[in-house]
This record gives C-alpha cells, structure tokens and sequence, in this order.
C-alpha cells in the first residue's frame, strides 16, 4: 500500500514538474484574484444558503478564513 502511494506522489509530482501544488495555485490566484474571490464568495454564500438558522455560525467561520488565509499569504 505504502509503495502504491508513493507511485502515486511520484506521478502527481512530475505531472506538475516538481513543483508544490500551493505553489501552482499561488501563482493562479495572483494571476486571477478576482477569479478566487468569486469562487470562494460563491462557496460561502451556498454554504450559508444550505445552513439555514445556523448562517451566522457558518458565516463568521468562513470569515475567519479569508482572514487566516490573507494573512498567511
């Protein structure tokens, strides 16, 4: 099992030629951030939407998020 996930690691790594896949989408969402803020905005807003009385619990979350995710960047 482990060599089959090693295999695996080692295909998905020359698939993106060596590079960490966080590197890949930091250089996309440099490139398109208006294209990111929709995305996640979007998957906020339904996930609010599905939440129903608990919007707020799940709003505040997702907010903390971006906030985390801002500054880690």
């Amino acid at each position: 099992m482990n060599q089959m996930l090693e295999k695996l690691y080692e295909k998905l790594w020359r698939r993106v030629r060596g590079r960490p896949w966080t590197e890949i989408i930091r250089e996309d969402a440099r490139r398109e951030p208006l294209l990111y803020l929709l995305l996640f905005l979007s998957g906020g807003v339904f996930l609010v939407l599905k939440a129903k009385q608990n919007w707020w619990q799940i709003l505040i979350g997702f907010l903390t998020g971006i906030l985390c995710g801002h500054f880690w960047w």
